[in-house]
């Protein structure tokens, strides 16, 4: 692994929304000449929406972070690149950087305690914390489309800033669980698989060869794939009916509106844990999921049964059990690609910590439901068993979890990673040209 100039910049984990405001109005409060802080919109609860412009070149990067809210390993790299970028012109001469702090400050606060508490977590302290909106839910994916047009407030405040701005590059900062390094663009980039090498390689991470989430979509080189068009990602009502259908999406996200205005829109993924490659057959990976939806299912019909209180995350864990018949058609479809998946163990423990999530907001206005409490403990001891179950698998005692990768000379969680951010400062001579 090599030295990273933006080891100095890290912090000891991702920070909470308010950590981040006091650090982007920190920033430009000591950078003035360079920085413009804007609020660009507020949340559907109100929270607001910032974002750091640092001045530079005539060509124009839009970094959003957080745009699913439990993946927050793309809140450090904003705060990192911001502090970076004032301090270092020579990574603005050509550019100038626009970092939207979050693009989901509601679905963050939902998820921040997780983070904030314990760093790094273990498998089941990021599932009984996790939550993931629903498709419609999520500011990334209510872009509008042809067949879609119910976009969300903060959708339509990063609309505006992409109207705006017109960049020629927009990074959306995802992350994944395990696994290796990829990335999906709106268009095929040439230098985009040469850069996922190179950062792999200095973080010692491997290049992902089929993530879950690109199987069936086309490949320009190792770890880089292209997003499917919003056309071909239109609903589609063959596939189940009632409780068993398929997972379907909403509407299209900030890379594709990017692509409107001609620019390159890009969903790099990076690993929170560090993990070993696992072995799952394509049989055993659709015997888990085949097992996971029917637990799943008498899950939630029962503690509808016991409460008809809806609550998010119970929503929440219904669209995630509606995901595993369509990765089992995946895998059965494209058996080769759909084997060793680390998605196939971890779907489902999230549904099961939402779920688990569900009981205890339940539980927290009846405390002495009876029923309640025994459905919680039924669901707290699924979700423990998938986790060890996921645990074992991704991540052997002798491989230990790394959400801030150590690197030479670092003294500890916190200095050096596998930071998306890195991508950005390549893109001054890849993909922003």
């Amino acid at each position: 692994m090599t030295p990273d100039p933006l080891a100095p910049y890290i912090g000891d984990r991702p920070p909470t929304l308010d950590e981040l405001d006091q650090e982007l109005r920190k920033t430009a409060a000591e950078h003035p000449t360079v920085c413009v802080l804007s609020e660009i919109g507020r949340s559907r609860e109100g929270r607001p929406m910032t974002m750091l412009t640092v001045q530079g070149g005539p060509k124009h990067v839009l970094v959003l972070g957080a745009p699913h809210p439990n993946e927050p390993i793309g809140l450090a790299v904003v705060t990192t690149l911001a502090r970076y970028l004032t301090e270092h012109p020579q990574a603005r001469e050509e550019v100038s950087w626009h970092l939207v702090g979050c693009a989901d400050p509601d679905g963050v606060a939902a998820n921040q305690d997780w983070w904030a508490s314990t760093w790094p977590p273990t498998l089941e302290d990021y599932h009984r914390g996790l939550y993931r909106p629903q498709a419609r839910c999520q500011p990334e994916w209510t872009f509008p489309t042809p067949t879609f047009d119910a976009t969300l407030p903060e959708t339509r405040a990063l609309m505006r800033v992409i109207d705006t701005v017109r960049p020629a590059l927009t990074v959306s900062l995802h992350g994944s669980d395990s696994g290796g390094v990829w990335a999906m663009a709106s268009r095929t980039e040439p230098a985009l698989p040469e850069i996922m090498g190179d950062l792999a390689a200095r973080y010692g991470l491997r290049v992902e060869q089929t993530p879950s989430d690109c199987i069936g979509l086309p490949s320009f080189g190792p770890g880089a794939y292209l997003l499917a068009p919003p056309a071909a990602i239109e609903p589609d009502s063959s596939h189940g009916k009632g409780d068993d259908r398929e997972w379907e999406p909403a509407g299209s996200s900030s890379a594709h509106y990017t692509a409107r205005h001609g620019g390159l829109g890009l969903f790099p993924e990076v690993p929170m844990w560090d993990s070993t490659p696992i072995r799952l057959s394509p049989q055993e990976a659709v015997g888990v999921l085949e097992d996971a939806r029917h637990v799943l299912g008498d899950l939630i019909a029962e503690l509808a049964a016991a409460s008809e209180e809806e609550t998010v995350f119970l929503a929440s864990a219904k669209e995630v059990r509606s995901i595993t018949p369509l990765m089992i058609r995946q895998i059965q479809e494209n058996p080769e690609a759909g084997r060793d998946q680390d998605l196939v163990l971890l779907v489902p423990a999230r549904a099961a910590g939402m779920l688990l999530r569900h009981a205890d907001q339940l539980l927290a206005a009846a405390p002495d439901h009876d029923q309640l409490q025994a459905l919680r403990a039924k669901t707290e001891a699924v979700l423990i068993a998938w986790c060890h179950r996921a645990e074992k698998a991704i991540r052997p005692p002798a491989h230990a979890a790394v959400a801030y990768r150590r690197l030479p000379g670092g003294d500890g969680p916190g200095h050096g990673w596998p930071a998306p951010g890195s991508i950005c400062c390549n893109a001054r001579s890849g993909a922003a040209r």
